[in-house]
C-alpha cells in the first residue's frame, strides 16, 4: 500500500462526495419515496429506488469510483437492509418477485432477519479481506451515509 492511498486530502475529497451525494434533492426525495411507500411495498420500492444504479438515475451525484450501498432501516424492521450494486441479493429477490421480501417480513420475521444478516455478514466479510480498510458513516432518523475505502 502506498501513502499515496491514505491522502488525507484524497479522503477528504471522498467524504465531501459523498456528502453532496445524501444532502442531494434527488437522494432526498428518493428516501421520502420508500418512507411514504405503504409499509408491505418498502422494500420493493427501496430495491427501485435505493439502490447505486437507480440512485444515478434519479439525478443523485454518486461518485462513480467507489463502491455504493445504501442501508435500509426501521425502527420496527428487524435488521438492517442493504440495497447495493446491481445483482445484490436483496435486489434481485425484489426484482424476481417484487415484494417478495415485504411478504416474508410480515410472515416469518425471524427468518427474514436471518436472511438479511447473513446477506450483511456476506458484504462485511468481502470488506475484511482487504489488508486495511475504514469507514465513517453518521445518521439521523433512519438515514446514515458514510464514506470509506479498503486497500488490498
Amino acid at each position: 500500500m502506498t501513502d499515496e492511498e491514505l491522502d488525507v486530502q484524497r479522503l477528504r475529497e471522498i467524504s465531501n462526495a459523498m456528502v453532496e451525494a445524501v444532502t442531494s434533492p434527488a437522494f432526498v426525495e428518493a428516501l421520502r419515496t420508500v418512507r411514504s411507500a405503504p409499509q408491505d411495498q418498502r422494500l420493493a420500492e427501496g430495491s427501485r429506488r435505493l439502490s447505486p444504479d437507480a440512485l444515478r438515475a434519479q439525478g443523485v451525484p454518486l461518485p462513480a469510483d467507489m463502491r455504493i450501498t445504501t442501508r435500509y432501516f426501521e425502527a420496527d424492521q428487524p435488521g438492517i437492509i442493504e440495497f447495493g450494486e446491481a445483482g445484490s441479493v436483496v435486489n434481485s429477490l425484489n426484482e424476481a418477485d417484487p415484494g417478495l421480501l415485504d411478504r416474508l417480513r410480515e410472515a416469518n420475521p425471524a427468518l427474514f432477519t436471518r436472511m438479511m444478516n447473513e446477506i450483511t455478514n456476506e458484504t462485511d466479510a468481502l470488506m475484511k479481506k482487504s489488508d486495511i480498510g475504514g469507514c465513517a458513516c453518521a445518521g439521523h432518523h433512519g438515514t446514515c451515509s458514510g464514506a470509506g475505502g479498503s486497500f488490498p
